[in-house]
Parts: C-alpha cells; sequence; structure tokens
C-alpha cells in the first residue's frame, strides 16, 4: 500500500493546514530505502537507519554521514538527486564517481535530469511528506 502511495503521490489537500515537520536526510533514507517500492527485495520492512543508509550508498545513491547524523534538511534539490541516481540505477545506465551515481555529461542539475527523463522527483517529494506528515499525527 505505501509504495502504491510512493509512486501514485497523495493529493495537494492531504493535511492541508496542519503543521509539517521537517523532512531529514534520515527520513528520506528510510522512506527511499523500505518504502518507496524500488528495493524492498532487497531492504528488509525492519532494517534500521542504518542499513538503509548503508544499502543506499553501497548502491550509489548518496547519503552523507553528517546531514543523516545532524537532521539535516532534506530539500527538493536533495530529492531530485535521489530520484535522479535511483533511475540511473535502474535502468543499468548509471556511472560512478567516488562510489556515488554522478550526474550525466552534459547536464547542470540532477533537476535537469529527472525533468528531461520525466522522473517524479517533486511528486515523490510531497509524498514523503505526506508520509511523515502522516507518522508524526499518528505518534502525537
Amino acid at each position: 500500500m505505501v509504495a502504491a502511495i510512493f509512486f501514485l503521490g497523495l493529493p495537494d489537500s492531504f493535511g492541508a493546514g496542519k503543521t509539517v515537520p521537517v523532512l531529514t536526510h534520515a527520513d528520506a533514507a528510510v522512506m527511499l530505502a523500505k518504502y518507496s517500492g524500488f528495493f524492498d527485495r532487497y531492504v528488509s520492512e525492519d532494517a534500521d537507519l542504518n542499513e538503509c543508509v548503508a544499502f543506499l550508498n553501497k548502491t550509489g545513491i548518496y547519503f552523507g554521514l553528517l546531514e543523516v547524523v545532524n537532521g539535516s534538511e532534506f530539500t527538493m534539490d536533495d530529492c531530485a538527486r535521489a530520484m535522479g541516481q535511483i533511475d540511473l540505477v535502474l535502468r543499468g545506465e548509471a556511472r560512478f564517481s567516488n562510489g556515488k551515481v554522478k550526474l550525466p555529461e552534459g547536464l547542470d542539475s540532477w533537476r535537469e535530469y529527472c525533468t528531461m527523463n520525466e522522473v517524479k522527483f517533486m511528486d515523490a517529494y510531497r509524498t514523503m511528506l505526506g508520509m511523515l506528515r502522516v507518522a508524526y499525527e499518528q505518534s502525537g
């Protein structure tokens, strides 16, 4: 169910007017590794944050230790990078630099890559915010 929501997205009006906690790199790593539907064959549902980050980094989808540990905000640009890297890995077209999937030659940004290749990073970002909002509301 969560994977279907991740792909289809939540309606823009979902939770309108409610306070939303900040989406962090740690949140995004767990959501992408466990709930996106991309890697559920490789990452168990009970995997912890460290396992999720280690899997993504091993795959070339970069999540920096400092950003994860410090609770840094996962921005729309971060989402474009992660979704672009995932797209290249899944297509089998990823090229690596220092263990990270690198932006293809001739492109200026991951947003540009996503736009050119119809990678719905904005939908994914909104969905992650929605998932975080649901978890936040259920916890308190």
